[in-house]
């Protein structure tokens, strides 16, 4: 059985303008984006679509992890916390015009569901979409050889 990767770009399958958020977001004000959408993670982008990192799920279930000597969080402290505080810098990302291999690859090494698809300039890494599994799945193909 053959296993092939049609030769198209990320900016072919990918998914333009997501929805952000930014670094000066509450912890209060992402709650009600995981609530209203169904992603597991966030590009976090400045003012100039910049992209400054990812905040997860898992970023905003770790401000709710107790304090060695404090087992219920202080909610008023947590709704004052920034996207900023919680999110991961250093996000790994691919470019609009890699090959969907790279994306692939990179899904399957970093083990993540989907990646910020960016466009470098000078002031920085531009966001401007998303790829996800279910954006490549459609690109692979299993070609049956013939049987002896």
């Amino acid at each position: 059985m053959r296993k092939t990767i049609e030769s198209k770009r990320v900016r072919d399958v990918m998914s333009r303008d997501p929805i952000t958020v930014s670094p000066d977001a509450t912890v209060q004000e992402l709650m009600t984006k995981f609530s209203t959408h169904d992603f597991n993670m966030f590009p976090v982008v400045d003012a100039g679509g910049i992209l400054r990192g990812l905040v997860t799920k898992l970023d905003l279930l770790r401000t709710f992890r107790p304090q060695m000597r404090r087992w219920i969080p202080d909610l008023k402290l947590l709704w004052a916390e920034r996207v900023e505080d919680v999110m991961s810098r250093g996000a790994i990302s691919v470019e609009a015009d890699d090959p969907i291999t790279v994306a692939v690859d990179t899904m399957i090494d970093a083990r993540l569901r989907s990646l910020p698809v960016v466009e470098r300039h000078a002031g920085g890494p531009v966001l401007v979409g998303i790829v996800s599994r279910t954006d490549v799945l459609p690109c692979l193909t299993l070609e049956r050889g013939d049987a002896p």
